[in-house]
């Protein structure tokens, strides 16, 4: 299951927004925004390398989803979450990090879809 290839289609059938790859540097990360005020609602990272994330105990490479956050909800589920972790590349306080990678069962796909909406939600 490729699952970054599954968030870009679910991003793109419920929020009607198409990746843009912003960096000729690093052509395999991009960004969701709103078409109205142009606010980023997520950033997709492909192998980030794990030791530039020293502090998740990560081993390998993997493919991160970065998402807008209210710090109250970030410090809850960052608790018990593994996959879970303050932001990669971004202010630590207001987004968070998910390793998409280790989000392989149903639970873990259902909760990265209401951070989502959480994130497209606190940004429009």
């Amino acid at each position: 299951m490729n699952v970054d290839f599954d968030v870009i289609q679910y991003i793109h059938e419920t929020y009607q927004v198409l990746p843009e790859y912003l960096w000729a540097k690093n052509p395999q990360c991009c960004i969701f925004r709103h078409q109205h005020n142009r606010k980023w609602f997520a950033v997709l990272m492909r192998q980030v390398s794990s030791d530039k994330l020293s502090s998740t105990g990560l081993s390998a490479d993997v493919d991160l989803l970065n998402l807008k956050c209210d710090p109250e909800l970030s410090q809850m589920i960052l608790i018990d979450h593994q996959t879970i972790f303050p932001a990669y590349h971004m202010n630590k306080k207001h987004w968070i990090s998910v390793v998409l990678n280790q989000c392989q069962h149903t639970h873990q796909i259902e909760e990265l879809k209401n951070l989502l909406a959480h994130s497209f939600q606190k940004t429009s």
